[in-house]
């Protein structure tokens, strides 16, 4: 059958080459379907090119790759899901295609996204193997169910995805982007903050891994992104995996998100020998008080970070409605202490209704500070404050280490380079 997807992110802070449609049309590739790839990137007419592309390809179904609903950054979010549903109300007068949508925009909520893009079927989770299964009951002439759970098919861990076949990586490597792989989906985390936390959790091979690089490698692809939720998940599948690559013998450097906890000296040294040049670290006041690690983890994490010759940079959100400020600024204080290459303070928390926060926050507002944003079903971006920027400013007091994030749009670990 004929597949179009259709690369709907054109954020440019920086361009993110579209991993999960690379991933799908190896897949659907592999199954014998005729595949079109439409990256409407950095396109000056979308909705124009799109109709085109369609019309000419006329295909069974149209696949929609939704990143995310919005920037997540205050005060200078940008919400996205409006151009994604135009581009896909645009593709339904121009087609008869199937619309499914996917992506991980559809963790804030499946059905929320579903009812705002009106598409035919959105997909949660992988899609690798849930958008062939799709495809077969099209072709028995059956009709799609409205939510597909991709967690329930996975993928198959073995498989070696084609890269650089689908999507021109030029016009991205040029506009600082990069190119990026996967080792595992999901998250074992328990963050009252976070979408993917308690995600199933899957690893991909090594193996299968170490060829995808190797293929990113030929194409001249060097500097790499990991695009897992954080890497060290299971730290024994990451030193098998990282013993893999450093056998190898590849000529990449790449940089991973990690959590505070768990490491050893061991891991960072793999990590260090297997090209990982930058890490950027999460840390989180919540977890934090909940005794999820404690800050002497996060210590040892910065020390070995510079005995391996890594640049750190630290994700730090504050602000949760229990926080005390003696306690944001004993955070604060830590890190003018141990001082990793930057910081980035978020005090302003981004708000979902499906997350333990956003759902206790909706229940019973706090009695501090203030909440931005009234959509109820939390797409359009609410958030959630009170430690205001002379506040913040007063912790930091003229410490250059740190930053305010949301008053630029540059991601913290780009400030390594």
């Amino acid at each position: 059958m004929r597949v179009a997807l259709i690369n709907t992110n054109r954020y440019l802070e920086p361009p993110v080459i579209p991993l999960g449609i690379e991933y799908l049309a190896h897949y659907l590739d592999r199954e014998g379907h005729e595949i079109k790839v439409i990256d409407l990137t950095f396109d000056e007419s979308p909705e124009e090119t799109l109709r085109e592309e369609l019309d000419k390809f006329d295909p069974h179904l149209a696949g929609f790759s939704i990143r995310n609903t919005d920037t997540c950054l205050y005060p200078d979010s940008v919400f996205l899901l409006d151009e994604a549903a135009s581009l896909i109300a645009g593709c339904r007068n121009a087609c008869n295609a199937k619309l499914v949508i996917g992506g991980s925009a559809l963790h804030v909520g499946i059905e929320e996204v579903a009812d705002y893009i009106d598409c035919d079927c959105a997909v949660s989770g992988p899609g690798e193997k849930a958008l062939p299964m799709l495809l077969e009951l099209l072709d028995s002439r059956r009709d799609l169910p409205k939510f597909f759970n991709g967690w329930l098919t996975g993928l198959d861990a073995d498989e070696v995805p084609a890269r650089g076949r689908w999507v021109d990586y030029s016009p991205y490597l040029k506009r600082r982007g990069v190119a990026g792989f996967e080792t595992q989906l999901g998250c074992l985390g328990n963050c009252s903050f976070c979408l993917e936390a308690g995600l199933p959790l899957s690893h991909r091979d090594p193996e299968a891994v170490v060829a995808e690089l190797q293929n990113l490698q030929e194409l001249g692809c060097r500097d790499l992104h990991l695009c897992d939720c954080e890497f060290n998940q299971d730290i024994e599948f990451c030193k098998v995996l990282l013993n893999r690559i450093i056998a190898a013998g590849l000529d990449i450097e790449w940089s991973p998100y990690m959590k505070a906890v768990p490491y050893d000296a061991q891991l960072f040294h793999l990590i260090a020998e297997s090209g990982v040049k930058t890490i950027t670290l999460c840390v989180d006041s919540h977890s934090l008080s909940e005794g999820e690690y404690e800050m002497r983890s996060v210590a040892g994490f910065i020390k070995e970070a510079k005995a391996n010759g890594i640049k750190l940079a630290v994700d730090v959100l504050l602000g949760f409605p229990d926080d005390e400020l003696e306690e944001l600024r004993r955070i604060i204080d830590f890190f003018k202490r141990e001082r990793p290459n930057t910081v980035g303070i978020h005090p302003w928390l981004r708000l979902y209704k499906h997350t333990r926060v956003g759902r206790n926050i909706m229940a019973k507002p706090p009695d501090k500070g203030r909440i931005e944003g009234d959509d109820p079903d939390f797409l359009q971006p609410v958030f959630y404050n009170w430690v205001d920027d002379d506040t913040c400013e007063s912790l930091i007091d003229g410490d250059p280490l740190f930053r305010i994030e949301g008053k630029e749009r540059l991601s913290n670990y780009e400030r390594l380079k």
